[in-house]
């Protein structure tokens, strides 16, 4: 049986009222995003210039959090106003639903697990948007801290997601200074105060090459492994937090420079 074109018209007139309202819900709910981004932005930007600024990280972090409350409670409250525009009640959706609203329950505990959890990590300041870490496993840095997940990038450039409230064992490898380690791998023919010798130039050359980064000067600390044909010397060094990888890369290419070519 189909609609006459008056019976068409006569629907459209009747919900025209109720689709425009919705419409203007959905264009006002983007523009108060829109706008509240705009704002913490500035805000992120007032509090650099402070003369009692945040610690940067510290701003971006948060910065980010609000960004993730005020996104979630405008999604909220916009598909409320719709749904009660069309006279359909939450607690009817929820009251009738069934195993559906048994879900939405379990679901709702995971999101309310997600979301305790995500405000510990943030007033803990265990970490903070630009930190890198290990999170179960999965290291990177932290490009995104939400009320629900968090966002980690590694070497290759992949996002993992991770809720919140899955987070357990957490290494901070950016609050504290590093220590950079290298082992030398040496002939037992090669004269121990002649490699030691050598060795002093190279560490005033990684001086020189990493002064802003160097907490403690490089220095041996002896031999930890040795066998009939080989024995291995260790090199240690404190840096600023994460400056021990590009460290340990320059003093290896010195190493080989110094001890094997020349």
């Amino acid at each position: 049986m189909y609609l006459s074109i008056d019976k068409i018209s006569e629907v459209i007139l009747k919900y025209s009222g109720k689709i425009i309202y919705s419409l203007i819900v959905l264009i006002a709910g983007f523009l108060i995003l829109k706008f509240s981004n705009r704002m913490l932005e500035k805000w992120k930007k007032k509090q650099r210039g402070s003369v009692f600024p945040i610690n940067q990280k510290r701003i971006d972090t948060l910065a980010a959090l609000f960004k993730s409350i005020i996104k979630y409670s405008i999604y909220f409250l916009v598909i409320v106003l719709i749904l009660e525009n069309f006279n359909v009640s939450i607690k009817t959706i929820l009251a009738v639903a069934g195993i559906g609203g048994l879900a939405i329950g379990f679901g709702a505990q995971s999101l309310i697990r997600d979301v305790i959890a995500g405000l510990f990590l943030i007033i803990e300041d265990q970490l903070s948007v630009g930190d890198y870490v290990t999170i179960d496993g999965r290291s990177g840095t932290v490009k995104e801290m939400g009320i629900k997940t968090i966002k980690i990038q590694d070497y290759n450039g992949s996002i993992h997601i991770i809720p919140n409230g899955s987070i357990g064992a957490i290494t901070n490898w950016s609050r504290h200074n590093s220590k950079a380690i290298v082992d030398v791998k040496l002939n037992t023919k090669m004269n121990f105060d002649e490699v030691s010798l050598k060795l002093q130039e190279v560490f005033k050359e990684i001086e020189e090459e990493f002064k802003e980064d160097i907490v403690t000067p490089p220095q041996i600390v002896g031999i930890v492994d040795t066998n009939w044909i080989e024995y291995t010397l260790r090199i240690v060094t404190e840096t600023k937090p994460l400056r021990h990888w590009d460290l340990e890369r320059a003093m290896r290419k010195k190493i080989i420079e110094k001890l094997f070519v020349s």
